[in-house]
């Protein structure tokens, strides 16, 4: 290559008003949108500024026109002015010279790359992220989703220019490629985007994540994986391969076209192989499609099974190493050949073997029904960990929490549920793990972990996890621990200050969980000393041994002033009596309860549970009168009626009951 073409080029890029201009105003929407950002009271936790590389979407595809017309304009005027062709060796120096431009230009977003992470890492770092593998990963998402979208924009330009040299409809077709390929693309068809799996085809037409709002993911980390890699190296090919099938009527010689063609031949396998290994590595945490489809699937299930529970379960032995799973199942009492358990059904199961023999088992849905010859104490299951939306394992990072089947249970449910309601008049679906309040009894387990565990709610015993539980959580990914009072507390790598906050958030947790005990009996007896807390994508539960708390949209140290954390700590910690919209209603009313005992104002004392608009008018007038009644009585009258209704409530409970708990509450406070 003829080395003074970098230079050339360098020189073009330093002078271009155009170039620097979209360049600069980049860095100029990214500052302006960090203003708003901490401008928001919303934010004033910090949590979610590890979301703002999101933003990187939208500067890239305002941005990116720019380069494109730059890189249009620039060589096409080579191409009019016909330079190349006064040389012998011309159409050499044409792709040479598109060589330099591709270089110096990769060169520069290089800069621009290690200035976006430094700007990112400097808020992180003022906002109290602590230090971890969480910047260098930082630098990965923004070399997939900054960097090389705007590489490739010298090649859209290039091409543009080899095809349609200065003709006007090349303006137009440098708007249509500026919207076709962007990282918005997800957003601006977003009804395709939404039925495009991880893994079909379909999603190597989207160089952009398919879900452009969430960055990070707790414990799990920013979406990056092999696969965004493999789908940026099949796109560069396959532009690289376009435009040198665009050049090649510029070629002088018989001998260069061939060389040309021979040199093409080869790109088609080299797409096809990158474009296949993308869809083999590409994740489905963060994609709608996946997550639809796996809820689509629920929804199918039959809610009525056939299960046989007539047996125990003595102990868990689990090997994790890698994606591989082998548990051994310890029975004891089993009085049946034909054992159920409640097993995730995405996951592959290779084999279950008793007595160390294989067995026949049949599957639906999430229950694994086990074919047995004969009675036996051990059965072992043999299957694989895979990338789902309900249980993602991205970059050997997973998070297995204890309320889904990750492991195989005694339950007769599957995993997960879905149920139908109404709002505004519209059907609406909503869904949970089954799992929410755990059985009482205990299991010893032995769990066998490669790699680096983050939490585990069973002790770690010299190289193994052991000890008695209901449940098993275990956690592999980016985040911290730290113990405050006895309480040993992990939260996500991207949560700042959090030795500071913690306080605030124990002492919230102990006096909300000492209200609820004054009017109704908890699954658990006390606060457990393990919490795990996520900001999103997790479920929340409480176990005996540990709570895993999801914040939601929030800010941890800002929660307490808002209804949705105390509706939350109800609805962990007291379980379901009676129907449905009673026990709902309950909980809305408590909610309230607990807003005045901590001094904090209720706005609406109207709303119901989202199972309001599904009753009959007549039910609705009652439930409405109940609200209005409430709402006169005085914190200590609704403390004794709220202990009533939970402590009678059952499937035979009315609202005339209720309505007459509370006339008898009112009275005896002396209020007629």
């Amino acid at each position: 290559m003829r080395w003074n073409f970098l230079v050339f080029y360098l020189k073009k890029l330093l002078k271009s008003k155009l170039y620097l201009g979209a360049s600069t105003l980049f860095f100029a929407l990214l500052l302006i949108r960090f203003l708003l950002f901490f401008s928001d009271d919303m934010n004033s936790g910090m949590e979610y500024a590890v979301e703002l590389p999101s933003e990187v979407f939208m500067l890239v595809q305002i941005v990116s026109i720019f380069y494109i017309v730059f890189f249009y304009l620039l060589y096409s005027k080579e191409l009019l002015y016909g330079v190349s062709s006064w040389f012998a060796d011309g159409y050499r120096i044409l792709l040479e010279k598109m060589s330099a431009l591709l270089a110096v230009h990769a060169l520069y977003q290089g800069i621009m790359l290690m200035m976006s992470c430094g700007v990112f890492s400097i808020v992180y770092l003022f906002v109290g992220v602590e230090p971890s593998d969480l910047y260098l990963s930082l630098l990965r998402f923004l070399a997939v989703y900054q960097f090389g979208p705007l590489v490739l924009t010298v090649l859209y330009g290039v091409i543009i220019a080899l095809l349609l040299e200065t003709k006007k409809v090349s303006f137009f077709a440098i708007l249509l490629v500026w919207i076709l390929t962007g990282p918005m693309t997800t957003e601006l068809f977003i009804d395709l985007s939404k039925t495009v799996h991880a893994r079909d085809w379909a999603s190597l037409l989207f160089i952009g994540k398919h879900a452009i709002q969430q960055a990070y993911d707790s414990y799990i980390g920013f979406e990056v994986d092999r696969g965004g890699e493999w789908k940026w190296a099949a796109w560069f090919l396959s532009l690289v391969g376009l435009a040198l099938l665009s050049s090649i009527r510029f070629t002088q010689t018989r001998k260069e076209r061939n060389a040309v063609l021979k040199a093409f031949l080869v790109f088609p396998f080299l797409i096809v192989l990158t474009a296949y290994h993308s869809l083999q590595t590409n994740t489905k945490a963060f994609t709608r499609a996946d997550q639809t489809t796996e809820l689509e699937q629920y929804r199918q299930m039959k809610q009525e099974t056939n299960a046989d529970l007539r047996y125990r379960i003595q102990s868990y032995d689990l090997s994790l190493h890698g994606s591989r799973a082998v548990v051994r199942v310890a029975l004891s009492q089993l009085e049946t050949n034909r054992p159920t358990f409640q097993l995730y059904h995405l996951y592959p199961l290779h084999s279950i073997e008793a007595d160390h023999q294989p067995v026949k088992f049949t599957r639906n849905g999430d229950l694994v029904t086990v074919w047995l010859p004969k009675r036996t104490s051990t059965l072992t299951f043999s299957y694989e960990i895979v990338d789902t939306a309900l249980i993602p394992y991205t970059n050997g990072r997973i998070v297995l929490l204890a309320d889904r089947a990750w492991y195989p249970k005694k339950r007769a449910t599957h995993m997960y549920r879905t149920y139908e309601y109404r709002v505004a008049g519209t059907r609406a679906w909503g869904g949970a793990f089954t799992d929410q309040f755990f059985p009482n009894e205990t299991y010893t387990f032995t769990l066998n972990v490669d790699g680096d565990v983050l939490f585990c709610n069973v002790p770690k015993r010299g190289t193994v996890y052991r000890g008695k539980a209901q449940a098993v959580t275990l956690i592999k990914g980016q985040g911290h621990q730290l113990v405050y009072q006895g309480y040993k507390i992990t939260y996500p790598a991207d949560w700042p200050n959090m030795a500071k906050r913690a306080p605030t958030v124990i002492h919230q947790f102990e006096k909300t969980f000492h209200y609820v005990h004054q009017i109704a009996s908890t699954a658990v007896p006390s606060l457990p000393k393990s919490i795990v807390f996520s900001s999103w994508g997790l479920s929340s539960f409480m176990a005996n041994d540990h709570l895993v708390y999801n914040t939601d949209f929030s800010s941890i140290d800002t929660y307490h002033v808002e209804r949705d954390y105390y509706e939350k700590i109800l609805r962990l910690s007291v379980p379901p009596k009676g129907s449905r919209i009673m026990y709902n209603e309950w909980i809305s009313l408590a909610t309230r309860w607990l807003m005045q005992k901590n001094d904090l104002p209720v706005i609406d004392w109207s709303s119901k549970s989202e199972w309001f608009e599904s009753q009959p008018q007549s039910v609705q007038k009652q439930i409405e009168s109940v609200y209005s009644e409430f709402q006169s009585l005085d914190v200590d009258q609704k403390q004794q009626l709220l202990r009533t209704w939970y402590e009678n409530m059952d499937n035979a409970w009315t609202w005339d009951r209720v309505i007459e708990i509370m006339q008898e509450v009112n009275g005896v406070g002396g209020r007629h």
